[in-house]
C-alpha cells in the first residue's frame, strides 16, 4: 500500500473518530437547558399554599419585588388582606391585619410568621422565574430545555406548569418541598418590572 493510500485511511479514521466522538458528548437539542434570563424587578399575583405536616396556610399573595425592596401582601381565600411584610437591606417588618407588628434584621427570619413555613428567601426570586441560580442545579428538563425539577439549598422544585409554550414563558404552577415542608404556589400574573 502506498503511503499517500495510508495516510488517506489513517485521516479517515480519525476524523470518524473525532465525529463519532464528538456526537456522542452532545446532548440532543431538547436536553439542554435554555438560558432563561433573571428579571430584577418584577410584580405577581398568585395563590399560595404551604404546609409543615403539622401547621398550614393558604390564600392569595401578592408579591412586588425590587433589587433593594421587597413587598409581600398576604391576603385571605376571600381577599382580605391577612399581613404585609416588607424587606429592604435594613430590615423587615412584618404588620398583621390585627395591628401586630413585627421586625427583624432580614426578610428570612420573618417569612415564616406570613408564609406559615420557613422558605429560603434569597432563592425565592429564582424559583418563581425558573432560574437556576448559583449551587442549585438542574434535575429535569421539559422538551424545549425548560426547568421541569431543580434541586435548591435542600429543597425540590418542580414546575408544574409554565404560561405558555415559548421557551422563556414564566411558570405558572411551582411546588416546592423539603422533607414534610410544601409551598405550592399558581401564578395568576406576572409582570416584569424597569
Amino acid at each position: 500500500m502506498k503511503s499517500s493510500t495510508r495516510l488517506l485511511i489513517a485521516t479517515i479514521v480519525a476524523l470518524t473518530t473525532v465525529i463519532a466522538s464528538g456526537c456522542a458528548v452532545q446532548p440532543p437539542a431538547a436536553a439542554r437547558a435554555t438560558a432563561r434570563t433573571l428579571v430584577g424587578a418584577f410584580e405577581l399575583q398568585g395563590r399560595l399554599s404551604a404546609t409543615d405536616g403539622t401547621r398550614a396556610a393558604h390564600g392569595q399573595i401578592n408579591w412586588r419585588h425590587a433589587p433593594t425592596r421587597d413587598e409581600w401582601v398576604a391576603l385571605s381565600p376571600l381577599g382580605q388582606i391577612v399581613a404585609r411584610l416588607v424587606a429592604t437591606p435594613t430590615g423587615a417588618h412584618l404588620q398583621t391585619a390585627d395591628g401586630h407588628v413585627l421586625e427583624a434584621p432580614d426578610a428570612a427570619s420573618i417569612l415564616p410568621q406570613l408564609l406559615g413555613v420557613a422558605a429560603p428567601m434569597d432563592g425565592l426570586q429564582h424559583w418563581v422565574q425558573a432560574s437556576v441560580r448559583d449551587g442549585a442545579r438542574i434535575l429535569e428538563l421539559d422538551s424545549v430545555g425548560r426547568p421541569m425539577r431543580i434541586s435548591d439549598a435542600g429543597w425540590i422544585i418542580d414546575y408544574l406548569e409554565y404560561d405558555g409554550a415559548f421557551t422563556d414563558a414564566p411558570p405558572r404552577r411551582i411546588d416546592a418541598t423539603q422533607g414534610e415542608t410544601r409551598i405550592r404556589l399558581v401564578i395568576d400574573t406576572w409582570t416584569p418590572l424597569p
